[in-house]
């Protein structure tokens, strides 16, 4: 608020901050065909390529989990078939893998107990993934992830939650 009485007003001051990175990889949706790509803001600021750099994937790497849990019911014994409606413990926990100790938190640090697959994937609980790739095998969802592409991958408690580039 400047000045007073009848004659104040509101003036806003923008102050600068970061300047948000873009990407866009535009394809033909019919032959796959590359309309356009573009790979940052400003090419003089930053030369990293956005739309084909790697890195990790993170929580958009989830549903290879649950497609390797789904698949459960092709591949493996049908009493032991992982559905959507399975149980799965949203509870903290440290996981072993090796020599190593590997302690994912969900968000906010928040956990609900038993939840079904179905609403650990919706609310994407890390904590639910992690044992769900338990379950299923680091190994079989490492492969499913190679035959979609993805050859970073190694099987271990962390692929559960996008740990390797793409």
């Amino acid at each position: 608020k400047v000045g007073t009485g009848s004659s104040a007003h509101i003036e806003t001051k923008e102050l600068p901050g970061p300047v948000p990175q873009v990407a866009l990889v535009a394809l033909d949706p019919h032959t796959g065909e590359v309309l356009a790509l573009v790979g940052g803001r400003n090419y003089g600021f930053s030369q990293l390529n956005h739309a084909v750099a790697k890195r990790p994937t993170g929580s958009i790497f989830k549903p290879f989990v649950y497609a390797a849990a789904v698949n459960t019911a092709i591949t493996g014994s049908p009493e032991k078939a992982i559905t959507p409606a399975t149980l799965i413990d949203d509870s903290p926990t440290t996981f072993a893998y090796g020599d190593q100790i590997y302690e994912p938190r969900n968000y906010k640090n928040e956990y609900h107990g038993q939840v079904t697959a179905r609403y650990a994937l919706a609310q994407s609980l890390n904590n639910a993934t992690v044992k769900l790739a338990e379950m299923v095998g680091y190994n079989n969802v490492a492969e499913l992830a190679r035959a979609s592409g993805i050859a970073s991958v190694k099987a271990t408690p962390a692929i559960a939650l996008g740990a390797y580039d793409a």
